[in-house]
């Protein structure tokens, strides 16, 4: 009994602990009337009890010794995620956390509200924020993939308009290299993680071609978005000013795909095939290194990239349509094929016979004494 009454008195400090800590977070999350003699906790759904609030806000710590777990240690920035999440809830017609399983926090539950493919609300929440398709997404995004990339991080179950801007206008520099699809990136790659990891190899690109910011009519551009221009010359020529001399619309995106091609190869800059005797101390265009890499047998004095190899990153993810051999083959051309009345029949000639002289005087004698 003794040793019950000390369990139970740990408890009730451990409780009060976590009311007192609780509280402090949601009046910090904007709850102002939270009290720690609340029968529930302010801010959650309905039903929730202050030590299940306190597991949907906590977070393990590690503190260094093998032995044990760690602290489970309160994270504000979770609290202001459910209070914000109970807010969503309520928006939603969802007063409790009944209709879900048991231990769902309140952000967990926006997360299973819309990742339902049968109550349309994540289409509608991608609708009222003017999304009617996932053309600004990569191909094999799904709709659900599409809501959590652009929700607003600090209030779940709101999409950031500000968000959806970032990483379309970073999906648009990347199609404008080709890139249309994240599927030869790690897994987990958004469109703006990839726009920073290609970034730097755009930059290098860029100085391969000659070009600099002030040859582009908009000096904002990105060095991708810069390199999309000129990939795709001479239909954008309208989008630099002045071409620099000695060259053409026709060269310059000649040389900047060139560019593309042997960055992605691992090579960092045109330095290196200077001193290649093919070249004979002119100068060395991207086209040109391009010509001496892809040409078999390679020259002895070919430098070695620099660099890893990202070439798997800018390769095409086009999968062609294989045609199933299991459905049937719908009959597209026919053959008519008359009746039996209409059918053209052979017309044998009559059968001649041979006869003889003997023969037709003896037929006579027959006849005429027939007649007599």
């Amino acid at each position: 009994m003794a040793g019950t009454g000390a369990m139970s008195a740990v408890s009730s400090a451990a409780l009060a602990q976590m009311k007192a800590e609780l509280t402090t977070a949601l009046k910090a999350a904007g709850v102002s009337d939270a009290s720690e003699t609340d029968t529930m906790p302010k801010g959650f759904p309905k039903g929730v009890t202050w030590a299940n609030a306190y597991k949907m806000v906590s977070q393990w710590k590690e503190d260094g010794n093998p032995k044990t777990p760690g602290n489970l240690v309160l994270s504000q920035d979770l609290v202001n995620k459910n209070v914000a999440a109970t807010k969503s809830l309520k928006e939603l017609g969802y007063n409790d956390l009944s209709r879900f399983k048991v231990g769902t926090s309140a952000v967990g539950a926006i997360d299973t509200l819309y990742q339902s493919k049968t109550n349309g609300l994540v289409g509608s929440a991608l609708a009222k924020a003017g999304i009617y398709d996932l053309t600004a997404f990569p191909k094999g995004t799904t709709i659900y993939q599409a809501f959590k990339l652009i929700e607003d991080p600090n209030n779940p179950g709101k999409l950031s308009t500000d968000r959806f801007r970032e990483l379309k206008g970073a999906f648009t520099a990347l199609s404008a290299l080709g890139v249309t699809s994240l599927a030869n990136f790690p897994r987990g790659t958004n469109a703006l993680d990839a726009k920073a990891l290609l970034e730097p190899k755009a930059v290098q690109m860029l100085a391969m071609t000659g070009m600099t910011s002030e040859n582009f009519k908009n000096t904002n551009l990105s060095a991708l978005e810069q390199m999309g221009i000129l990939s795709r010359l001479p239909d954008t020529i309208r989008e630099l000013n002045a071409l620099p001399a000695g060259t053409n619309a026709n060269t310059l995106g000649t040389n900047a795909n060139a560019a593309k091609k042997l960055v992605a190869l691992g090579y960092e800059n045109l330095n290196a095939f200077a001193d290649m005797k093919a070249f004979g101390g002119k100068p060395v265009t991207a086209a040109a290194a391009l010509m001496q890499v892809t040409k078999k047998p390679v020259d002895a004095d070919l430098p070695f990239p620099t660099a890893a190899s990202t070439d798997r990153l800018f390769q095409s993810t086009e999968q062609a349509k294989i045609p199933s051999y299991g459905k049937i083959n719908p009959v597209k051309y026919t053959v008519y094929s008359p009746n039996e009345t209409d059918k053209v029949k052979p017309n044998p000639p009559p059968i001649v016979t041979v006869a003889s002289t003997a023969e037709i005087l003896a037929a006579n004698i027959l006849y005429w004494q027939r007649k007599t």
